[in-house]
């Protein structure tokens, strides 16, 4: 089966969405055939026709499964976002359906080493933890599948829910979009014992790898009492609330009975990191300064120089910046006497860190962060190493030197050894990818931008940055499809930061019209200048909003509508100094109303126009002719519709004289072209 690509909106019929609710009952079966191109294009298709259409359960439950069975859950966790109304909706067997596909799917997120992420909904499930919500779902579609069941008096739809429900995947990854990779697994490998998931969770923990650390944490079953100190512990790190500071008080209390001095030291590190954090400064750094110092005194290199991060850690909390670039200096001597690349880059970033926060010296900065990176890239830890990057680059734009950014980026790219962190070789490739956008090379950075959302996205840490920077790269470059793909998303994340959240709205419904989907490209600007005009943003990018829905609204045949929007344009304009553009808003909106057939309000509107157009003062002289010109022209189409033939052909010709004397031909050929037909109309 081939299935083309089809625009969103073609189809606003009943057969539209029966055609959607068709596609979506292909998308798990072409998947489960190899035909992976094919359900992911499918997916995304069906995914745009029914954006914004939260009634459609039985579409929303099939695309869930879809996604739960090929490798998407993480996608599929967007859907979820539905759960809130899935309750009130008439269909009993669409809300059964959305149940046992939610259900499916946290039953998959939670196999995959994802159970206790909280689930993010302003609803009654929101802050559930994704396996609880599990429970939740599968009890829901039971109770549903029961109470069909009891109407048809048969077993039928139970059976449908708990095969549903037991689904297996049919596919190890269907990639979505270009780039697209299958999440990183968190899990650690079957059948360690407790112990060994402890020390890599602490490993995990050391290479700020928290997903992995907590799936760890959560394998672990019985607790040997030799280890149930460093899993309160590491507890009380990950699963921070109320009882953080009594579960590491209770770790310090079992390493001391154990006799494990270093890490009863260290427990007192992070205790006083926590307790300055929790408003009790000065237990906290007490506790802290004196237990880095015993463990300095120490015989144990890596223990001590933790204690001197930790140590930095608070004192840079207190102000005292001084003291802590002191115990960094101290403890990446030691790093880098025992040759651990990872401790080394950690002290290094932090110090990095600090001294860009502080707005030192960036040459030294620099130093640091590119010798943490180095440190990183050995060690192979590619969350730090993206930390270490971040600090390269701020001190970069502190210096100003943008091309030696480039410089950078370029000879990391060349030189990451295959098999290096691939975390960082996204990053690059997206810092490249900024670059190239911010000197209007769309085209290029397209495939930078896919590359490093999909490498964030397959851990987890792709953001709303690595969404827009995509929508941006796209839409320069002309592709307007994939634009529709991607903008939704990088439209969601960007709701708390308007300035990026409008522009990409902006490019999403311009990508409509580019593809001549006027409707859709129309409801798109107005649900922008409705929301630039609610945050009582009425300045250039409403009035250019308004001007483009508008423009759509014309060619879909609705002239009084276009009108209205010219005319809320024009109000705009001229609020804010703006007579030229409010000018050309009026005489746009007088040829609006005569499209629309009435001409009586075409004529009011010409009035409207003359006073605008005349209004304008502060322009060139060309600018103002033109202005003039563009009225002249207006009125000849008006006023030969009103039957004022003579007074049309006078301001024809004026306008068409005027256009000519200013060089704009084609404007000219335009009016010489209604006059002929003005005079022709007269001579009849």
């Amino acid at each position: 089966m081939e299935v083309e690509p089809r625009r969103a909106g073609e189809n606003d019929s009943g057969s539209g969405g029966a055609e959607i609710t068709r596609l979506c009952r292909t998308l798990v079966p072409l998947a489960a055939a190899g035909k992976y191109a094919e359900a992911a294009s499918t997916y995304r298709w069906v995914s745009r026709a029914s954006s914004g259409d939260p009634l459609r359960y039985g579409d929303h439950a099939l695309r869930l499964e879809f996604c739960a069975l090929t490798g998407n859950e993480h996608t599929g966790l967007d859907l979820l976002s539905l759960l809130d109304g899935v309750g009130d909706h008439s269909d009993a067997v669409g809300r059964l359906e959305f149940f046992a596909s939610a259900a499916l799917l946290t039953r998959r997120l939670t196999e995959t080493g994802y159970g206790e992420i909280p689930f993010v909904l302003n609803g009654p499930y929101d802050g559930v933890s994704l396996s609880r919500l599990h429970e939740r779902m599968r009890a829901a579609a039971f109770v549903e599948a029961e109470e069909l069941d009891g109407r048809e008096h048969s077993g039928y739809f139970t059976g449908y829910a708990e095969r549903k429900m037991a689904a297996k995947p049919v596919a190890e990854f269907v990639p979505l979009l270009p780039s697209a990779l299958p999440r990183v697994p968190v899990l650690p490998p079957p059948g360690l014992s407790a112990e060994e998931l402890v020390i890599r969770a602490e490993i995990h923990n050391h290479r700020c790898e928290p997903e992995e650390a907590r799936a760890c944490l959560d394998a672990i079953e019985g607790v040997p009492d030799e280890i149930a100190p460093r899993l309160s512990e590491l507890r009380a790190i990950f699963f921070q609330g109320e009882d953080t500071e009594k579960r590491l008080r209770d770790a310090a209390a079992g390493f001391r009975r154990q006799g494990d001095e270093i890490r009863f030291l260290l427990n007192q590190c992070w205790l006083g990191l926590w307790l300055v954090f929790d408003d009790q400064a000065e237990t906290g750094v007490a506790l802290t300064t004196v237990a880095a110092s015993r463990l300095r005194a120490g015989t144990d290199e890596r223990a001590a120089c933790w204690g001197e991060y930790w140590l930095a850690h608070v004192l840079s909390g207190q102000g005292r910046t001084s003291e802590a670039y002191e115990a960094l200096r101290r403890g990446a001597e030691r790093a880098g006497a025992v040759g651990d690349p990872l401790l080394l880059g950690t002290l290094l970033c932090l110090e990095a860190s600090l001294r860009n926060g502080d707005g030192e010296d960036p040459v030294t900065t620099l130093e640091l962060a590119r010798s943490a990176t180095d440190a990183f890239i050995v060690g192979n830890v590619g969350e730090k190493a993206v930390e270490a990057v971040e600090q390269v680059r701020i001190a970069y734009e502190r210096t100003g030197s943008l091309d030696e950014l480039d410089v950078f980026v370029e000879h990391m790219l060349a030189t990451l050894p295959v098999g290096g962190p691939e975390r960082l070789r996204g990053h690059l490739r997206h810092l490249r990818a900024l670059s190239l956008i911010g000197t209007g090379r769309f085209a290029e950075a397209v495939d930078d931008a896919y590359a490093s959302l999909g490498v964030s996205a397959s851990q987890g840490k792709d953001t709303a940055e690595h969404w827009y920077v995509l929508v941006t790269a796209l839409h320069g470059a002309g592709r307007y499809d994939e634009v529709l793909d991607v903008a939704p998303r990088a439209i969601a994340l960007l709701a708390a930061s308007p300035d990026w959240g409008h522009r990409c709205r902006w490019m999403y419904a311009d990508s409509y019209r580019a593809l001549g989907e006027s409707s859709r490209a129309f409801n798109e600007y107005a649900v922008l200048a409705e929301i630039l005009h609610d945050s009582g943003d009425t300045g250039h990018s409403y009035i250019s909003v308004s001007m483009a829905a508008a423009e759509q609204l014309d060619l879909l045949g609705y002239g009084a509508n276009a009108a209205d929007f010219y005319a809320r344009a024009a109000d705009a304009a001229l609020a804010i100094g703006g007579g030229y553009v409010a000018a050309t808003c009026r005489n746009a909106a007088t040829l609006s109303r005569l499209r629309s057939g009435d001409v009586d309000a075409a004529l009011s509107a010409l009035d409207a126009a003359e006073t605008a157009v005349h209004a304008v003062e502060t322009e060139t002289v060309p600018a103002r002719e033109h202005l003039v010109a563009q009225l002249d022209h207006v009125a000849a189409h008006v006023l030969s519709a009103a039957g004022r033939v003579r007074e049309a052909a006078r301001r024809a010709l004026r306008a068409a004289e005027t256009f000519h004397r200013i060089g704009e031909a084609e404007s000219a050929r335009d009016v010489d072209l209604l006059l002929e037909q003005i005079l022709l109309g007269d001579q009849k």
